[in-house]
């Protein structure tokens, strides 16, 4: 039907070409034959060409391209390869294969090389240096660039010790292609000693002891025996023998040292080596604990035993940086008051005790009141300058809503959905008021309806932080946070911000530098902050500023601040493990700036704690994806091993579409040719 169609589109053009050449041409005369000729039959053709354009159908096209399998050839650059060599296992020549096995499967099939560590890059190494071994991101990599893509084989090139990432096994998953696995190292443990783990607190208090635990392995060093030593910059700390009793051996030592000197200090953990062993390297391990002065006091005053003093104190008690104690009105001492860095007078002043001593003694210490069913609230509010408060002494229920425009802490998303449910506090009845500009955390919701009334609230009084939690039941909160979770977190969360947030000292430097951290990672990028501010306390960053960064060797690096918003960011990119001190400076109008601080970059040994190979998740890879698992010497096989497999296949991909012939730009110029051509050969004989 299509091609009955066609002829008579073709010959209906070819006759509307005729007879518009023969409409043109019948009266010329002056025109030799020959050349008449010619010119009717250009016009004929150039009219039926464009008739034919505007009435044909479309052409069905077909294109077709062929895709080469891709081969995946991944190789483990991880410093455990070169750690555990099987005694027949010869670097030089596995390297020379498997350059080979890249060469000779080029020639039928698209090779794509990787090497990995702590990430995947392109192109073969084998400098076995990668401090961390990441299987996961190989097969992340390939879902991710080659889905769609024709991949005839996966070769993967490793030991099987992975210390970063999921499981191989369930994180290749996805993988649809065979899996041919190269297992390198030994996976015979060898004569080895080393502290597999040390558990210890980031944080340690000036003057106080602090626990550390640590995980000592051996393998194959039965009867011998090492000593563990602990060091500072003083010298030797703790010290005891540790004798082998098995081929197989686990212990953990637990010791207690003293913080004596404030600051980031340094310890180094060691085991003494013995004979013969497989590496010295996973022998020693270094540790940096900061050293707080003190922790800071929290004083708690009752005006008499209630559930809420004790859940304050144990939720307060969970941050060790402060130090709580409960006293009552009458027994508190000056000394106490002295002492406290933060003050929680609860249900104080009371109907029955002014408390008018407390008061005045706490003047200019940052304070919490919590009122409640006993609160004078006429002493109250003249107490402070935050609220006012009058009541005739009856209470209410009040239920706590979060005001979503209070930025002074940051709240947890599962913290705030279980404030919304928890039963009401008991809060006095009156009429509420802020004498000054203040926080609103929470509002009260008296029954169904959630009211502007302050139920938490936070202002500026005198110099001094206050806050004001205007209801008494923390206690049934915490009851219900644990009937519902099995632990305190929501009540330990909200109230240790609280705290936090009001004995928060505000800093008055013009000028800071800080880490974004206090420790980093090895291979992690080192961030530098600063801020600047002019007379006015108003965050600028016009001049320029530059840091200094020293290790203990004495190398020193320096940088200049990138301007970053209001203030300033220094990405010092990656840096040797060690501990640095850093000294910035700046200069604004005639005033020279200087700041510094310290940070710490801890070395990383995870590809030092495993040293027999995991041949066995390489067989199970493989097993899983329908490939083999192989051993170096048996490289040259494997090329065939894949030519074999009926599945690596090249993919001839098919395009078929509809292409209507206007749109070749072949035909616009044949036309113009023959207009051309026609309109010259006119012109050169007179008839134009």
């Amino acid at each position: 039907m299509a091609t009955t169609y066609i002829f008579f589109s073709l010959l209906g053009c070819l006759l509307l070409g005729i007879a518009y050449a023969f409409a043109l041409y019948r009266w010329q005369t002056r025109l030799n034959k020959t050349l008449l000729i010619f010119l009717f039959g250009l016009r004929t053709i150039t009219v039926a060409t464009i008739a034919f354009l505007l009435f044909a159908p479309p052409f069905k096209t077909i294109s077709k391209t062929t895709e080469k399998p891709i081969i995946i050839l991944a190789q483990d650059n991880s410093a455990s390869i070169a750690l555990s060599e099987p005694a027949s296992f010869k670097t030089e020549t596995y390297i020379r294969q498997l350059r080979l096995l890249e060469k000779t499967l080029s020639k039928d099939y698209e090779v794509k090389s990787l090497s990995f560590g702590m990430n995947v890059k392109q192109g073969l190494n084998f400098k076995f240096d990668e401090r961390l071994s990441n299987l996961s991101l190989v097969f992340k990599m390939i879902d991710n660039e080659f889905a769609n893509r024709n991949i005839g084989a996966d070769i993967l090139a490793s030991d099987g010790i992975y210390n970063q990432g999921g499981n191989p096994i369930y994180e290749s998953k996805n993988l649809k292609a065979p899996v041919y696995t190269v297992a390198l190292g030994d996976s015979v443990p060898k004569k080895d000693i080393l502290i597999s783990n040390v558990n210890y607190n980031n944080i340690a208090y000036l003057d106080n002891q602090f626990q550390i635990e640590v995980g000592v392995e051996a393998y194959q060093s039965g009867g011998a025996v090492s000593k563990l030593s602990v060091s500072d910059q003083s010298g030797i700390l703790f010290s005891r023998p540790v004798n082998i009793s098995s081929e197989e051996y686990r212990v953990t030592v637990p010791l207690t040292l003293s913080a004596r000197r404030k600051g980031i200090q340094r310890y180094s953990i060691n085991l003494s080596a013995v004979s013969n062993e497989l590496s010295v390297l996973n022998n020693s391990q270094t540790i940096f604990v900061e050293v707080i002065d003190g922790r800071q006091n929290v004083l708690i005053i009752a005006n008499s035993p209630h559930p809420d003093v004790s859940a304050f104190r144990q939720s307060i008690e969970i941050n060790k940086n402060y130090k709580v104690l409960v006293a009552f009105a009458d027994k508190v001492t000056d000394n106490q008051i002295e002492k406290a860095g933060l003050v929680i007078l609860h249900q104080l002043p009371s109907v029955n005790n002014a408390a008018q001593k407390i008061l005045k003694q706490v003047e200019g210490k940052p304070t919490l009141f919590v009122l409640g069913a006993q609160s004078n609230t006429n002493i109250f509010s003249s107490s402070q300058n935050l609220l006012n408060l009058s009541s005739s002494g009856s209470t209410q229920e009040a239920l706590a809503r979060i005001q979503p425009d209070f930025y002074g802490f940051t709240i947890s998303e599962n913290t705030k959905i279980k404030l919304r449910n928890f039963s009401p506090l008991i809060s006095p009845y009156g009429n509420y008021g802020l004498k000054n500009p203040g926080t609103i955390a929470f509002v009260q919701q008296i029954g169904k309806v959630v009211t502007n009334t302050p139920l938490l609230v936070f202002g500026e009084d005198q110099k001094r932080r206050v806050g004001v939690l205007a209801g008494e039941g923390i206690w049934r909160w915490r009851l219900e946070d644990f009937l519902e979770s099995n632990n305190h977190e929501a009540v330990n969360e909200l109230l240790s911000k609280t705290v936090q947030y009001l004995s928060s000292r505000d800093d008055k430097r013009k000028f800071r530098v800080y880490p974004a951290k206090n420790s980093f990672d090895e291979d992690e990028h080192i961030i530098l902050n600063a801020e600047l501010y002019n007379d006015a306390f108003e965050l600028l960053n016009t001049p320029d500023v530059g840091v200094s960064v020293k290790n203990k060797e004495g190398k020193s690096y320096s940088f200049l601040f990138s301007r970053s918003g209001n203030a300033y960011l220094l990405d010092a990119g990656i840096l040797p493990a060690g501990e640095y001190d850093f000294s910035a400076k700046t200069k604004l109008g005639s005033k020279n700036y200087n700041a510094a601080g310290k940070f710490i970059i801890r070395q990383e040994q995870a590809e030092f704690q495993q040293t027999t190979a995991n041949h066995q998740m390489l067989f199970a890879l493989a097993v899983q994806h329908g490939g083999q698992m192989i051993y170096p010497g048996q490289l040259s096989r494997l090329a065939e091993m894949i030519k074999a497999d009926e599945n690596v296949k090249t993919v001839v991909y098919e395009d078929r579409k509809y292409v209507d012939l206007i749109n070749y730009k072949i035909i616009f110029f044949l036309l113009l040719a023959l207009l051309s051509t026609e309109w010259f050969s006119r012109k050169r004989n007179g008839e134009v």
